[in-house]
């Protein structure tokens, strides 16, 4: 003990200042921060940060609160919930953070930090060693599928943040229930996850559950008491009274956390009663979840819809290959050492909070609102064998968990085994032997079909001068973002009265029309022979393709008709 107080002592002061000031939860921050920028300006360069889809259409909803035909907080919708775009609203402000995506790449690599930070927390809080919890976030952080879709304006990661904090401060309430702050803390985060995706309302539910059982059922360890007769035993006394107590417990901490952490629920449901008419509007309308299953459904490839053991298999195996499976084994190892130890205080309780993601998505797909295909599972006579594969990606902070926990269980060397396993499953990964799914997804799935850029996309874009646009933007038939033409330019099914107006009298309002086969626009206007015969009065159409028409004004001034 000598030599090392002496070893200590020869260090140089600046060594142990910045060995003092840089702690693992900086180090964390820094290396987070690093390889969030790096992976986006991988992502830029390669153009990747708008392959999705949906990248653009959440990109769109942030911007047309600001900036559209009808700005206001009307253009959040009915169908996505509305944090992860009020997120983007200040970035969306500026032209090239919104047409890049960069908007989105901020507040996805922001979530990834305070993710991969809280990711730490909470491994320390359940492994109760720095070296284990610092594993947990780099196995978090250098997985290529979250650096992917932390560079771009998907949900999946403002979700993953507060889902991690809120079963952060959530745990530590069950740890110690004296402390309310941490309970008051993991509602206000749940009450942001609900707002983010429908999977947060699981999570808040899940949460509720769990205060009930962490109170109930009660186990009273009771000496045996000697009683004489006739007397009421003492245990029994006792026992009333630590019912009474944990009664009002229970009651006031449920009351304390439903009422913020479901507040969010209630607010969705109160926006859709409000502004469309139907608090239920998400789960039935022709733009909802359900509504696109069914077009899956009746064409036979919705494979895990009412049966449980195709959705359970579906979705454990897409987690394992988006987290790797050399990973996902030894964190299946893992959660069943931590299950069996009893020394983990109320772990049943903690893995149900921790596996809500799972519970979601398995349900989800039973219940046919979502699918999932995957290559490999996935029937080769489908249209499509590659989609929503990202949703996996919820599972990877409760891989890396319990990936740490089996490390920090192990000899030396079993850690230098699972050290060696780390190493080889990123070398898979990014030699590119084992496939970035959620990245494939984007640029080659199903999930890139509507961002690809068709002919009439680029015709368009060369040829666009100024003028308002009239197109089914739910068709996605061009990309808005790719184009000159500025979101107050554009009239969408958003854009009320403008949209329906214009659906009679295509002449009203736009100069430029772009309509695709079998969208809003094209079945309005084009087949209808009342306003096909407006359209060819005032409008030259100066494209033509298999699927999709542009139409140009004949006359740029406004008619007054």
């Amino acid at each position: 003990m000598d030599n090392v107080s002496i070893k200590k002592k020869n260090y140089p002061t600046w060594v142990m200042r910045l060995t003092a000031r840089f702690t693992p939860e900086r180090w964390i921050v820094i290396l987070s921060t690093v390889l969030a920028i790096v992976a986006t300006a991988y992502s830029f360069y390669h153009g990747y940060i708008v392959s999705y889809g949906d990248s653009e259409s959440h990109l769109n909803i942030a911007k047309r609160v600001i900036d559209s035909l009808t700005p206001g907080f009307a253009q959040l919708g009915g169908i996505w919930l509305p944090l992860p775009h009020l997120l983007l609203v200040p970035f969306v402000y500026f032209d090239f953070l919104w047409r890049t995506g960069l908007a989105g790449s901020i507040v996805s690599g922001i979530a990834f930090v305070i993710s991969s930070l809280y990711l730490y927390k909470l491994a320390h809080l359940l492994i109760r060693n720095e070296g284990g919890a610092f594993l947990a976030a780099l196995v978090f952080m250098l997985n290529p599928n979250i650096l992917y879709l932390q560079s771009t304006p998907m949900t999946e990661l403002p979700l993953i943040v507060f889902f991690i904090l809120s079963s952060y401060f959530f745990i530590r309430f069950l740890l110690d229930d004296t402390k309310l702050l941490m309970l008051i803390a993991a509602a206000g985060f749940g009450f942001c996850a609900s707002l983010s995706r429908y999977d947060g309302w699981a999570l808040v539910m899940m949460e509720a559950g769990v205060l009930l059982l962490y109170y109930f059922p009660f186990r009273f360890n009771f000496k045996k008491l000697q009683v004489s007769p006739g007397r009421v035993p003492l245990f029994i006394a006792s026992g009333k009274q630590a019912l009474l107590e944990r009664w009002h417990k229970l009651e006031g901490r449920t009351i304390l956390f439903v009422t913020l952490a479901f507040f969010g629920v209630f607010l969705w449901l109160l926006w859709g009663y409000l502004i469309l008419g139907d608090p239920l509007y998400f789960t039935h309308s022709q733009f909802s979840a359900n509504s696109q299953q069914n077009s899956w459904l009746a064409k036979g490839e919705l494979p895990a819809y009412h049966n449980i053991p195709i959705a359970f298999l579906y979705y454990t195996l897409t987690s394992m290959r988006i987290a790797g499976m050399l990973i996902a084994v030894m964190a299946l190892i893992g959660m069943l050492f931590f299950i069996l130890n009893k020394k983990n205080r109320h772990r049943w309780l903690i893995l149900l909070v921790l596996l809500v993601p799972f519970f979601f998505n398995v349900l989800a797909l039973f219940l046919g609102q979502s699918v999932i295909f995957l290559p490999g599972l996935t029937p080769t006579t489908f249209e499509w064998t590659l989609f929503n594969v990202r949703y996996g990606t919820m599972m990877i902070p409760v891989v890396a968990l319990f990936f740490a926990y089996l490390f920090t269980l192990s000899k030396v060397f079993g850690r230098a085994f699972i050290a060696t396993l780390l190493i080889l499953q990123s070398t898979l990964f990014f030699a590119g032997f084992t496939p970035v799914f959620a990245l494939e997804d984007g640029i080659s799935g199903l999930s890139s079909e509507t961002a690809k850029m068709p002919d009439a996309q680029q015709w368009f874009a060369g040829h666009y001068d100024h003028g308002i646009l009239l197109t089914d933007d739910f068709a996605r038939t061009i990309s808005i973002i790719r184009t000159p033409v500025p979101m107050k330019d554009v009239i969408y099914i958003g854009n009320k009265p403008y949209w329906e107006e214009s659906l009679i009298a295509p002449e009203k309002y736009a100069r430029w029309i772009i309509m695709q086969r079998n969208d809003a626009v094209w079945t309005s206007i084009y087949e209808n022979p009342t306003t096909n015969a407006r359209l060819y009065t005032y409008f030259n159409k100066v494209y033509t393709s298999e699927n999709i028409l542009i139409f140009r004004r004949i006359d740029t001034a406004i008619s007054k008709n």
